[in-house]
């Protein structure tokens, strides 16, 4: 499912207008981006858990010319999903 089909299917369920199912989802994933890039987590109750991990400087190999090059260490959005929706996927 992409945001489209994400956005058709809330404007649907909720009856609200597909621009303010737009408008919502995007101020929701700046707002986790914006807690994550604090160092903070995101709960949300029946769904999951959003972290942010740091994933450490590593080798790599660039495929085109087989050059080793390092790959800096960034921090990155991690996601757990809790009981309740594991649960509803069985």
């Amino acid at each position: 499912m992409n945001k489209d089909e994400l956005t058709d299917f809330i404007s649907k369920r909720a009856k609200l207008s597909k621009k303010d199912c737009i408008n919502c989802l995007n101020a929701i994933t700046e707002l986790i981006a914006e807690v994550l890039k604090r160092g903070g987590d995101v709960k949300i109750s029946g769904f999951g858990k959003f972290e942010p991990r740091i994933r450490q400087e590593r080798k790599g190999i660039n495929p085109q010319t087989l050059e080793e090059l390092t790959i800096n260490q960034k921090v990155v959005a991690s996601f757990k999903s809790s009981k309740k929706l594991n649960d509803k996927l069985k």
